[in-house]
């Protein structure tokens, strides 16, 4: 499935209507070059889950942050992985301090850790750039897994103005 969104604001509805779908143990990879809107994106999910977007950031020098999410006990880990250059480095932690084993996943710049995710049912979000403050988004996971979520988010594309919603 593919969205086209035509500003931050749809960006966030998008996002919104993802977090408020998502399975429980959802691992959601979050694709696209530098200033596509990941963590613009990543922000959205966990607001629709519960957490204020000011809590919300970049853990790019941090590894993964973490929210916690109401009730107590349950949490968010928000990764960025741009900084690890060799797969190896992953495998030196435990993978229970990059991937949440009882709640949400997100994690930014997937691609040195997706051989180690192999096994793992992923909702995949690519976000590419179309313009100053437009992008393209497309997500992909299997069915039995993220199928209410994908089905949020086409609906959240229906309910996009202007020029947004689905694209071809």
């Amino acid at each position: 499935m593919a969205l086209h969104l035509e500003s931050l604001a749809e960006t966030r509805r998008a996002g919104l209507a993802l977090g408020g779908s998502l399975p429980p143990r959802a691992l959601v990879l979050l694709r696209g070059p530098m200033g596509a809107g990941k963590t613009t994106l990543a922000k959205a999910i966990c607001e629709g889950l519960g957490i204020a977007p000011a809590q919300v950031i970049s853990p790019t020098y941090t590894l993964v942050n973490i929210y916690p999410l109401p009730p107590p006990g349950a949490a968010v880990y928000h990764v960025d992985l741009f900084r690890i250059e060799d797969p190896d480095a992953l495998l030196e932690l435990d993978r229970n301090d990059w991937v949440n084993p009882d709640g949400v996943t997100l994690i930014e710049w997937p691609e040195i850790a997706l051989a180690l995710l192999a096994g793992d049912a992923c909702l995949d979000l690519s976000l590419s750039v179309t313009g100053d403050d437009t992008r393209r988004l497309e997500a992909a996971g299997e069915d039995s897994v993220y199928g209410a979520a994908l089905r949020a988010l086409d609906g959240a594309a229906a309910r996009l103005g202007g020029a947004g919603g689905r694209a071809p």
